[in-house]
């Protein structure tokens, strides 16, 4: 089992260095740390005191060592600076009368390559008074630390860039619409600190009746991925009354139910421009294409209403919901909601709750 465990097993008689910490004991040392804080070389002679006994194959692969001579031969380089510090913490383990020691490190392969190890050294009973044989069993956890290495990274980077942005983008929760996070351009905007952005609703950026419009865009997002952009004004604190243009949209996957909103600062007649004669026209075209029914579902659609709830509205069936769906679809060109929303919203289709 020794030998041909999955995982690298050191055999190691630490029973010198029992000897030698019997011995400063008898010379009034109590606190070891304090001593090889003023005795650093002391770290080096125990280290040289430990007389590995055996390790199995898998140790050999570990450090790429061709059998047990050329391991032994090559353990100086196996030790890095890092190793010799936890090292040093594992015999104040011994030194308080612990049996057992657990630490990452890093180490050296014999070829120079750096690994992360999880390692985990035990006293077995029986040997508690003479320290002569101490297990070593190693974890090369090394993919593990890369992968959270590159994680870290992308987040600092994704981080840099949702800051550097300068429109304004809130991170909500899908369900609830609580903020979880604002960039720097929402704390300017709004005046106020990550802190206090963080756990207001959205609509608690909006007053009166276009709280309702906010609640509604979220609605749509429980079972909708996109929207298209609305002209809305914010309010907090003391920056007044501010016209923006709203977008959403949404983050799925697996350990993600994010909205991800933003704020774009809109001219106050953006809702009012006048429509030219080619966009009336456009318009008219896109209305003929519905009949009144399809026009009724689609606006209940781009107010946030589900398909359960259309049918009840209407009293009619979902799959009549969903016929009327697909064919509003089919006569606008449109293949997603989102899309379909959009079209609508910029078309005047819908009336904009």
């Amino acid at each position: 089992m020794f030998t041909h465990a999955p995982v690298s097993l050191w055999e190691e008689d630490f029973s010198e260095v029992k000897k030698r910490f019997d011995q400063l004991k008898r010379n009034g040392v109590d606190d070891l740390r304090k001593h090889l804080k003023l005795h650093p070389e002391e770290v080096l002679s125990l280290a040289r005191m430990v007389r590995i006994v055996r390790v199995n194959n898998e140790t050999l692969t570990l450090y790429n060592a061709a059998g047990p001579v050329e391991f032994r031969e090559g353990l100086s380089p196996i030790f890095s600076k890092d190793s010799f510090e936890v090292f040093k913490e594992e015999l104040m383990a011994f030194w308080k009368g612990k049996t057992s020691f657990t630490s990452e490190a890093i180490n050296l392969t014999l070829t120079g390559t750096s690994k992360n190890i999880l390692i985990h050294a035990i006293i077995p009973p029986g040997f508690e008074h003479t320290w002569a044989k101490v297990y070593i069993a190693i974890t090369d956890i090394t993919a593990i630390r890369d992968s959270v290495r590159t994680l870290a990274a992308s987040e600092q980077k994704y981080r840099g860039v949702f800051d550097a942005v300068p429109t304004v983008v809130l991170l909500a929760d899908r369900s609830s619409g609580m903020i979880i996070e604002a960039n720097r351009s929402a704390k300017r905007l709004f005046s106020a600190s990550n802190s206090e952005l963080v756990g207001l609703h959205l609509a608690d950026l909006v007053q009166g009746e276009v709280q309702d419009r906010v609640r509604a865009l979220l609605r749509l997002h429980l079972d909708r991925p996109g929207l298209a952009g609305q002209v809305i004004h914010v309010q907090y604190k003391s920056s007044g009354s501010i016209p923006v243009l709203m977008t959403a949209s949404t983050i799925e996957g697996d350990d993600a139910n994010v909205v991800v909103v933003s704020f774009t600062p809109a001219d106050e007649t953006t809702t009012a421009r006048p429509v030219d004669r080619k966009t009336r026209a456009s318009q008219a075209d896109l209305g003929r294409k519905l009949s009144p029914r399809e026009r009724e579902v689609l606006n209940l659609i781009c107010s946030g209403k589900t398909s359960r709830t259309i049918a009840d509205h209407l009293s009619i069936s979902d799959k009549t919901v969903e016929t009327h769906r697909t064919r509003i679809m089919q006569k606008l060109d449109k293949h997603c909601v989102a899309d379909l929303v959009k079209i609508a919203m910029n078309n005047g289709l819908a009336r904009q709750q």
